[in-house]
């Protein structure tokens, strides 16, 4: 059984929890009960609860305060707010704790709880038995010699060879005899690493965990081909060429795939393979190959995962185009998504635009630089536009960015970043803030290609112009113009840094007949002319 705090300052609510809820068929307590923060706090660390479930507004100590205090005791604790509060503030500290799931009061059923309860309950015995696997695979790491392999098939890759008897020998101790027989090589390398280490908490546990797995299947084969680990990611495959070198690669090509279908049932994991075209007789004619094979592994970028495939099919040049001539169309597709809150067309104009990527082959380097510059700039616009702020930092998204190793990663990543955009965005317009600016400042980002006056705003919205105009200052700050004034200059400024498009047809675009009335604007909100930027 696992362990529940309650914690609400309204009695009623608390005995609701434990009348109406099937603790005990849901495999859960309850452990402890409190009045406010302070009391949930002492009870946490006598009974250490593996679940909180508790009100935001009590004296003494918020319930934000008390997940604060109490995941410094449990990291791992799971979290449910109970709140009378529509308010998106509190959402967002939540998202911050992350907090498991957030609940109304007043439209909360003993079903809907129940339901949320299970899934907790799921997470946590899924945790408990990830625990258990990395404790037993930490002990095996320090006995196994796959460590030992790594280092050999790093220092064949990087080093000069200068005793190729010694190395002859070596490689006959695990069982590859270049005396005996040549060897195809085939490179192996699993897909999204990043994720996966979050899982196995370590690199050695993680490539121990994968390496015995394709051991096992491969002495289950009776090949004799060998695994080496080759890199943070990577594998070496050895198989003895019987035959013909094209009768060993489709030996290989179908081990390959077996392997796949065990590390992704074992250890939910995706690995792709890439085929050498020719076999080695020696210890020289391997590392010329190896070194071929985990070049073309860098340039995976635009390989699927789960692919197996020939060298000579992977090993593709990069495209030399300017991936930035096409940047004015992707941020102007992307902000009308925000602008709209379209969220149910993401995935098709992310998936259209990975593979533009994909087609053309940009260098992976330019197109996540791309990606970056796509993701602040509307982040930079929305923040000034609506004065939001966002539950993630830039520093962590770079990183997760940075991280991924294919277009597909990329695109996965892409779609998160600009549905959380338009579910913030979203929040803010149904929270507390006045949604009437809110619909204003909408209208003014979907028609920037034309002038647009305090009165046809005051229209919109069937409002007095004058009244409109207090509104508004007192609610953002600035003057209406100012603002639709500033909100072009951004715009303008995006387009001269990022487009080909000359100060003129900008002006026109953005609803200027007069250049020098543009020009004008450009530099008070910027304080140089647009032709600085041009």
């Amino acid at each position: 059984m696992y362990k529940v705090l309650l914690a609400d300052d309204d009695y009623p609510v608390i005995e609701y929890l434990k009348q109406e809820i099937p603790w005990e068929a849901l495999r859960l307590t309850v452990a402890g009960e409190a009045e406010d923060g302070v009391e949930a706090l002492a009870k946490a660390r006598e009974v250490m609860p593996d679940l909180l479930i508790t009100d935001i507004g009590m004296p003494g100590m918020n319930g934000i305060e008390l997940i604060q205090s109490v995941k410094r005791l449990n990291a791992g604790i799971r979290t449910v707010i109970l709140s009378c509060h529509n308010d998106f503030g509190y959402a967002q500290q939540a998202v911050k704790l992350n907090v498991q799931d957030y609940v109304l009061k007043e439209s909360m059923e003993s079903e809907e709880i129940a339901g949320i309860l299970e899934k907790l309950v799921a997470q946590i015995e899924e945790d408990r038995r990830a625990e258990a696997r990395s404790r037993d695979l930490a002990q095996f790491v320090r006995q196994n010699r796959s460590v030992l392999k790594e280092k050999m098939v790093a220092t064949l890759a990087g080093s000069p060879i200068l005793d190729e008897a010694d190395w002859l020998g070596t490689f006959k101790a695990h069982q590859v005899d270049f005396a005996r027989s040549a060897y195809l090589p085939v490179f192996g390398y699993m897909n999204g690493r990043a994720g996966q280490l979050r899982r196995f908490q370590s690199q050695e546990i993680l490539m121990y965990a994968v390496s015995s797995c394709m051991d096992e299947i491969l002495a289950e084969s009776g090949s004799g081909a060998v695994c080496f680990p080759a890199s943070q990611d990577g594998f070496l495959f050895l198989f003895p060429v019987n035959g013909s070198c094209g009768g060993t690669a489709d030996l290989a090509r179908m081990q390959a795939e077996t392997i796949q279908s065990a590390v992704r049932r074992s250890l939910k994991i995706g690995v792709s393979f890439i085929v050498s075209d020719s076999g080695c007789r020696d210890v020289k004619a391997l590392k010329a190959e190896l070194g071929g094979l985990m070049a073309v592994a860098e340039k995976r970028f635009y390989l699927p995962d789960g692919i197996v495939t020939d060298k000579r099919r992977a090993d593709l040049p990069y495209a030399a185009e300017d991936i930035f001539a096409h940047y004015s169309r992707m941020a102007d597709e992307f902000g009308a998504l925000l602008a709209e809150e379209r969220t149910g067309r993401v995935e098709e104009t992310v998936s259209r635009w990975a593979r533009f990527f994909e087609k053309n082959r940009f260098q992976p380097q330019e197109v996540k630089s791309f990606i970056w510059k796509l993701v602040m700039d509307q982040h930079i616009r929305l923040r000034s536009a609506y004065h939001m702020d966002f539950a993630f930092s830039t520093e962590s998204l770079q990183q997760e960015m940075l991280a991924a190793e294919s277009v597909y990663e990329l695109e996965r990543w892409l779609c998160r970043v600009w549905r959380s955009l338009i579910g913030t965005l979203s929040a803010m317009t149904g929270g507390s803030r006045r949604s009437e600016i809110v619909f204003v400042q909408k209208y003014v980002q979907k028609h920037l290609d034309r002038k647009m006056s305090l009165e046809e705003a005051a229209d919109a919205l069937y409002m007095n112009p004058s009244y409109f105009s207090r509104l508004f200052k007192k609610e953002t700050g600035e003057s209406f113009i100012g603002y639709v004034t500033r909100v072009k200059m951004e715009k303008a400024k995006e387009w001269l840094e990022s487009s080909d498009l000359t100060v003129e047809e900008i002006a026109y675009r953005l609803g200027y007949d007069n250049k020098s009335y543009f020009n004008k604007c450009f530099k008070t909100v910027f304080g140089v002319s647009p032709s600085r930027l041009h």
